[in-house]
C-alpha cells in the first residue's frame, strides 16, 4: 500500500534571491573536503567542524544545484526565511514526527518566518531527509552559539513542549562553525 505524503509547509522566501530546491552535505576529513572544493571552485560550498566532535569536518553544498557529492546526504528545501550567512554559526536540529505532529510544526515554523525571526538568527531552512517527509530537519545560521541557546531554551516557537515530554519524540541536534581557511 502506498503512502500518501502531503507537504504542507509553505515555501516562502524573504530574503530575495533564488528559492533553492535541495542542500546537500558529505562528511569527511580535511584531505578529502579540499579535494572536492579545488575541483569545483565556483560551486557555493562551505567547510565546517562539529562543536562537539573533535576532527569531525562536513563540507555543505548550499548552491541548491543537484549534488556533486559520491555520498551526499540530500535534504529538501520546504521553506526558507530572512538572509544566509553561511560563515556563521549552524545549527541543525532534526526531528521524526507523525502527520499531525508535522501540521503543528509546519504552522509553527511558517508564524517564525512570517513574523521575523529571532535576534541573532541570520536564516531559517525547513527540510526534510530527502523523499521522507516525516524526517524534518531546521537548519539556521545564527551570529552565535550562544543566540541559539537563548532563543532555543527561552522558546517553545520550535518544538512543543508537548512533543519534548512525550516517549515517542525523537530528536537530534549538531552543531556547527565554519572551518578557518587556510592562509
Amino acid at each position: 500500500m502506498a503512502k500518501h505524503l502531503k507537504k504542507s509547509i509553505i515555501n516562502l522566501n524573504t530574503g530575495g534571491g533564488i528559492v533553492k530546491k535541495q542542500l546537500s552535505m558529505t562528511f569527511g576529513d580535511d584531505r578529502i573536503l579540499s579535494e572536492i572544493k579545488e575541483k569545483y571552485p565556483d560551486r557555493e560550498l562551505g567547510v565546517y567542524k562539529a562543536l562537539n566532535q573533535t576532527g569531525k569536518l562536513m563540507m555543505l553544498d548550499y548552491s541548491g544545484e543537484k549534488s556533486i557529492f559520491h555520498a551526499p546526504v540530500l535534504y529538501d528545501v520546504l521553506g526558507h526565511g530572512g538572509t544566509d550567512k553561511w560563515d556563521s554559526f549552524i545549527s541543525f536540529s532534526a526531528m521524526d514526527l507523525n502527520f499531525d505532529q508535522q501540521k503543528v510544526f509546519d504552522a509553527r515554523i511558517n508564524r517564525l518566518i512570517s513574523n521575523g525571526l529571532p535576534e541573532g538568527m541570520h536564516s531559517l531552512y525547513s527540510l526534510n531527509y530527502h523523499k521522507d517527509i516525516s524526517q524534518r530537519i531546521i537548519l539556521a545560521t545564527w551570529d552565535s552559539y550562544r543566540d541559539f541557546e537563548v532563543w532555543k531554551n527561552g522558546s517553545h516557537e520550535f518544538i512543543p513542549k508537548e512533543y519534548r515530554n512525550s516517549p515517542s519524540f525523537f530528536s537530534h541536534e549538531a552543531y556547527y562553525t565554519p572551518v578557518e581557511k587556510k592562509v
